[in-house]
């Protein structure tokens, strides 16, 4: 990471709720504290409006998580099915102002240690930013949650980072998220 500066999206894989924690410590100090990641829209969505059938306490407390989360960790919603367009523009808005964008481009956490598929809009996010990609690797965590546990020794979990990535505004999508899924499953 020597020399490596910011704004970059950053790219990982996802196991457990708990990875965008991993991926901040292993990042230098001089990236991890300006990062905007991304996270499931629609859940983000549940926490600022929970539904009417909640406890008035339920209700109060999704909120708290959900100021929290967008003020202390600079959550922004990352929709699986629509409104990826604002989802986008708030992405190249973070990187105008010098922050990096973490994606977890599979969309979802693995439930049996392989990566998902990436979607193609990590292609798409990735040649209209313009700025480098950083492929990363969480390994060890899937393990330990399939065990039910809530701790692990330190060195039972590894993040690996790999080369920053550049792609040119014309690249297919498709074919940029191949190469990106490619890139974090040989870290």
């Amino acid at each position: 990471m020597e020399g490596v500066k910011g704004p970059l999206l950053v790219v990982s894989n996802h196991v457990s709720d708990v990875d965008a924690g991993f991926i901040l410590t292993a990042l230098p100090a001089r990236l991890r504290h300006r990062v905007a990641i991304a996270t499931g829209g629609e859940a983000l969505e549940g926490l600022r409006t929970p539904a009417s059938g909640r406890g008035f306490f339920a209700r109060i407390y999704d909120r708290v998580q959900w100021v929290s989360g967008v003020a202390l960790l600079n959550l922004f919603p990352l929709p699986r099915d629509a409104g990826f367009r604002r989802s986008f523009a708030y992405a190249g808005e973070a990187v105008d102002f010098g922050y990096s964008v973490l994606v977890f481009p599979e969309g979802r956490h693995t439930t049996d240690g392989n990566m998902n598929p990436f979607r193609a809009g990590i292609g798409l996010l990735a040649a209209n930013l313009d700025i480098p990609v950083l492929p990363m690797r969480i390994d060890g965590l899937f393990d330990i949650k399939r065990q039910g546990k809530r701790f692990a020794a330190p060195w039972k979990i590894s993040v690996r980072i790999g080369e920053p990535m550049k792609f040119p505004l014309d690249s297919d999508p498709q074919r940029i998220a191949a190469e990106l899924q490619n890139a974090v499953e040989q870290l």
